[in-house]
């Protein structure tokens, strides 16, 4: 019993000597602040041209996850635990970038977009294939992931949408053709996705859930009944509700294909440009983003500026505000509070949500500067504090910004493509 007692109230002490250090206050924990700890951190990967992955966890201190092999980084997102980066091929990683392994072989590039006199660079020759929407994960369809190719074959019928995707977190084996529809030679409807064949270049995923995709057409060879010359027609509109739902077009004046070697002018609805279809190869390459349900697509290639869709893309309307005759390279909403566009050698501008038209935000940012990409993340605190930030991948180096993109600091230096 003396070795009870005396155990006893040897704990009472040293519980009286914890609260008297103020272990169990409400601030501290061993002496650190727990407005200062970090409940949930985030992991920021990022890419350089010279195609090195990079991790950080805090935005300003960075380490190597893969040496640099000389092939761009043309996108990078996480899907589970997995890494899923997109250079010649889509590779994937399932311990944390110590290894990677190919996935997916046939992923479109401008070399091999199936149609004649299609460039390959912007205005001002930027490559076009630096796209970070091209590949997307999807969190809330249980990490399913979509990204564009070229691939048209598939047992059972054509693909016609340019699109694969995997239920198995990107790994290897895992992608099958998506939005494929089977008919004969001569049909002249195909149920459910409007006249094809088409190509994706760009996802998005609004606020409700709904997955947009847009694409352009292209040649359609082998199907003769859809053979549509070798350049390039109207930029197409797609969306999805969920991962079992069926693609739906919504792209206005949908018969436009039966106007083949006539210059017939699109006098329904507003869709994207161009709108002539005959003789067409001024056409670019459009990447979606989101503000909440609202879509926006922005012209790559540097000729029609940003436009905004509030039907899924049935209509388009055009922006102000930006410059002309600048290639637009990325478009984000972080946190669904703000709306930024990324330009080649502009820097960024932010929407004015009164006015409806976009400003410069480049209060922080070097000159001339080239933002190809926008994440963003935030830490929860153990006292529930959230702390956001935003970052973007630039020529120059990483950005972060901690008061919504209203100013900019320079957290690591480098030229870099993709950020996620």
């Amino acid at each position: 019993m003396s070795m009870k007692k005396s155990s006893l109230y040897y704990g009472l002490g040293v519980f009286t000597l914890l609260l008297l250090m103020g272990i169990y206050s409400c601030r501290k924990t061993n002496a650190i602040e727990n407005n200062t700890v970090v409940e949930t951190p985030y992991s920021l990967y990022f890419s350089d041209t010279a195609g090195t992955l990079f991790v950080t966890n805090d935005g300003t201190v960075a380490k190597v996850v893969f040496t640099p092999d000389g092939k761009t980084c043309r996108s990078v997102v996480t899907s589970g635990t997995n890494i899923l980066w997109a250079k010649d091929n889509l590779y994937f990683s399932s311990n944390n970038g110590q290894n990677f392994n190919q996935a997916f072989d046939s992923l479109n590039t401008s070399s091999n977009y199936n149609v004649g006199g299609l460039p390959s660079v912007a205005i001002n020759g930027l490559p076009i294939d630096f796209n970070q929407t091209m590949l997307v994960s999807l969190p809330t369809w249980d990490n399913r992931d979509y990204t564009i190719t070229y691939a048209t074959t598939v047992s059972g019928g054509p693909n016609y949408l340019g699109l694969v995707h995997s239920d198995g977190n990107g790994a290897p084996g895992t992608w099958g053709l998506d939005g494929y529809k089977v008919y004969s030679v001569g049909t002249s409807t195909v149920s459910g996705v409007g006249k094809l064949p088409v190509r994706m270049t760009s996802f998005t995923q609004l606020t409700n859930g709904y997955l947009c995709g847009v694409a352009f057409e292209c040649t359609a060879t082998p199907i003769s009944a859809y053979a549509m010359t070798n350049h390039i027609r109207y930029v197409r509109n797609f969306y999805t509700t969920s991962k079992t739902d069926t693609w739906a077009e919504t792209t206005t004046n949908p018969d436009h294909v039966s106007s083949i070697g006539t210059a017939t002018a699109v006098t329904t609805g507003h869709p994207l440009p161009p709108t002539v279809s005959s003789g067409m190869k001024d056409t670019t390459f459009f990447t979606l983003g989101h503000y909440n349900n609202r879509l926006i697509a922005i012209d790559r290639i540097g000729r029609y500026g940003a436009w905004y869709s509030d039907d899924y893309g049935a209509n388009w309307f055009q922006y102000s505000g930006l410059p002309a005759n600048v290639p637009l390279l990325c478009v984000s909403s972080p946190f669904d509070q703000v709306a930024l566009i990324g330009t080649d050698s502009a820097g960024l501008y932010m929407l004015n949500l009164n006015s409806g038209t976009w400003q410069q935000s480049n209060v922080g940012l070097g000159t001339n500067l080239v933002v190809r990409n926008i994440a963003y993340k935030e830490n929860i605190l153990k006292n529930n504090t959230v702390q956001q930030f935003i970052y973007l991948a630039t020529n120059k180096g990483i950005y972060q910004s901690t008061n919504g993109g209203l100013s900019w600091t320079l957290t690591i230096p480098g030229n870099f493509v993709s950020v996620y």
